[in-house]
């Protein structure tokens, strides 16, 4: 009798999830990760479809993602400008090597001394 209630328990239970219909930032073209970061899910990356142009230095400075999300004038909680990002793993790579260049580099440096000097040396 347990093992039957027990599968009915089982048969039953079903995975209530909130937001699971609601689109990611991350996964939108118009998600900018700070490239000063390594996290590509920080929380303060930056939407690039709301921002603020200095008229002065024509530089823009682009909203905080998560603060467009709050903002129902913006994107708002069910992201209402959200597209699609199709190459999204490209999008990572992308992020994860330009933020890992002076890693890069700096071993790169170091394998081209220890190759010079071992060439040096014979």
């Amino acid at each position: 009798m347990k093992i039957l209630y027990l599968l009915f328990i089982i048969a039953n239970s079903e995975k209530i999830i909130r937001n699971i219909n609601t689109p990611s930032c991350m996964k939108c073209i118009h998600y900018k990760p700070s490239y000063y970061s390594t996290n590509f899910l920080a929380s303060y990356n930056n939407c690039n479809k709301f921002g603020n142009k200095d008229i002065i230095t024509d530089k823009i400075s682009y909203d905080n993602a998560e603060s467009c999300r709050s903002d129902e004038k913006k994107c708002g909680y069910n992201g209402n400008y959200f597209e699609e990002e199709k190459n999204l793993g490209l999008k990572i790579f992308t992020h994860q090597l330009i933020t890992n260049i002076p890693n890069i580099s700096s071993v790169s440096l170091i394998v081209i001394i220890i190759i010079t000097n071992i060439y040096r040396s014979k």
